[in-house]
């Protein structure tokens, strides 16, 4: 039996557009949870552009509807796509400033050749290193972040289930990286919208067990 992600009433089959009992669209929740599980339907491109819309503009519909089993694989690679451009906008933009910015705040015009050029090698470095290795750290860091998530909600009791879904929370989290695009102040406005966005899906997480348990 299929239930609706917001209301879960359960479904006709084959289920229709719009949920009899609350009226919630479904064509892009059920048979697939969430955009980025039918990619190989609608397209690459097409459900990453869907399914970062979805998790920034309606993230408790997002997450209610996002299946919590099928693999690390797909919110891994959602989190690696999205999260490599955002890093590599951060690290363009922060090379920049520090090429520009650097030799100022430095009192480069008072030093020698060596000196007023070494701002612009490390900026050059420094964005060279994160564009190469970019998607192994994004990778890690979205399993570290998880486990430690993971490891905090045990300790509450707040992981009925499993590690694969607080992953996958992480993973379609990292949407919050399209804001990095944003120059200088997009890194900081990332950093308060990512907790907003995992705080979001961990409690509707929580929300969606409590019913579960409620209609059994």
């Amino acid at each position: 039996m299929t239930l609706c992600p917001r209301c879960q009433q359960p479904l006709p089959d084959p289920p229709e557009r719009f949920c009899p009992s609350c009226g919630a669209e479904l064509t892009a929740t059920v048979g697939g949870g969430t955009p980025w599980e039918q990619r190989d339907r609608i397209g690459l491109v097409s459900a990453l552009v869907d399914t970062t819309q979805q998790v920034l503009a309606r993230p408790t519909e997002f997450f209610r509807a996002m299946p919590v089993s099928g693999g690390l694989g797909g919110p891994l690679l959602y989190g690696v796509i999205i999260g490599y451009a955002g890093l590599v906008a951060a690290a363009v933009y922060g090379a920049i400033f520090q090429a520009v910015a650097g030799p100022r705040l430095f009192g480069m015009p008072h030093r020698n050749e060596l000196d007023r050029f070494l701002p612009y090698l490390q900026g050059g470095m420094g964005l060279v290193f994160q564009i190469v290795l970019g998607p192994l750290l994004i990778a890690v860091e979205l399993f570290v972040s998880a486990a430690i998530l993971h490891v905090l909600l045990l300790l509450f009791g707040g992981a009925p289930r499993g590690f694969e879904a607080t992953f996958r929370v992480r993973g379609y989290a990292e949407a919050a990286a399209v804001f990095r695009l944003i120059p200088f102040c997009g890194t900081a406005i990332f950093l308060i919208y990512i907790l907003v966005l995992t705080i979001v899906g961990l409690v509707t997480q929580r929300e969606h067990d409590r019913l579960f348990v409620d209609l059994l």
